[in-house]
């Protein structure tokens, strides 16, 4: 995440968005694929699940240029945004999918939770899908 930098380094951040946004598009568009896949969602819930998706992007790029947070408040936000995430995509699906989907995202947790703990804390927040 993003700390405080200097207005010259922000500058060059802000040049350097348009690579990073298209980087999320395709970790979200393959995680959205294997939503798709594993669950066999349907058309509208395909276009359901991407406005999700867009809308947590959208709240995780403005939580990321709040300069005003400290950094422990930075990730319980962005923790509470997925999970809203998760919640709502959850709504969305059968009973089964709603199975399914606890089991792949438990397979995220396993497979990604540790990875972002930069603190050596053991960190016990889910994986978040990407958006």
């Amino acid at each position: 995440m993003l700390l405080a930098i200097p207005a010259l380094a922000q500058d060059a951040a802000q040049q350097d968005q348009p690579a990073a946004g298209a980087k999320e598009q395709r970790r979200g568009g393959a995680f959205l694929e294997e939503l798709t896949q594993k669950l066999s969602l349907t058309p509208d819930q395909v276009t359901q699940v991407k406005a999700i998706n867009g809308a947590t992007a959208k709240q995780m790029r403005a939580l990321q240029e709040d300069a005003s947070l400290a950094e422990p408040d930075r990730r319980a936000k962005a923790k509470s945004i997925r999970q809203d995430q998760q919640s709502k995509i959850r709504a969305l699906l059968t009973p089964d999918q709603q199975t399914k989907y606890d089991a792949l995202l438990a397979e995220q947790r396993a497979k990604y939770g540790q990875r972002g703990n930069r603190g050596g804390g053991g960190s016990t927040a889910p994986a978040e899908p990407p958006q």
